[in-house]
């Protein structure tokens, strides 16, 4: 026989039982997934101005000043089809400043340029890192909240094996 709501009268406390899980999986939990996902944005691209930096120094070695010296290398367009491609020059980088601009820089100012990009990204990592701890514990309070509210007794586990 199936069980109805109508056999279980509503209480104030089965109410807030349900609130509290309403809160905690469709606000907290949410959040909670949506700040891990910009913050792998956030990672994603910092590693690539990290990466930029890295080509910048290898690029300004290989010429070592000369702004007559070619390089020759291989570009990818995707799915890992490659293409050969020459660089007339070192002395310019165009580089990406965000919303669609590419402005060309020289090698010590794209280096800058990274350096202070690389700061505000490592800032924003650490503020949605505080972010994300905030809301575990959020969704901790909340769960020892309903552990309360529905008379869950917490029986602490025993490592199996003690040394």
């Amino acid at each position: 026989m199936p069980v109805t709501s109508d056999q279980f009268p509503s209480s104030p406390t089965v109410d807030k039982v349900t609130q509290y899980e309403h809160f905690l999986n469709e606000i907290l939990r949410a959040d909670l997934k949506d700040t891990l996902e910009r913050r792998d944005q956030v990672y994603a691209e910092a590693a690539q101005y990290m990466e930029l930096q890295t080509v910048i120094e290898k690029l300004s070695t290989v010429s070592n000043g000369d702004e007559t010296t070619r390089l020759k290398t291989k570009v990818d367009l995707g799915s890992n089809f490659y293409v050969q491609a020459e660089i007339p020059h070192t002395k310019t980088f165009t580089v990406d400043l965000g919303c669609g601009i590419w402005l060309p820089m020289s090698p010590k100012d794209a280096t800058s340029f990274c350096d202070k990009k690389l700061a505000y990204l490592n800032a924003k990592i650490d503020e949605l890192t505080k972010r994300e701890l905030n809301l575990k514990a959020q969704i901790n309070l909340v769960l020892e909240g309903l552990k309360e509210l529905q008379n869950i007794k917490f029986v602490e586990r025993r490592p199996r094996y003690e040394y």
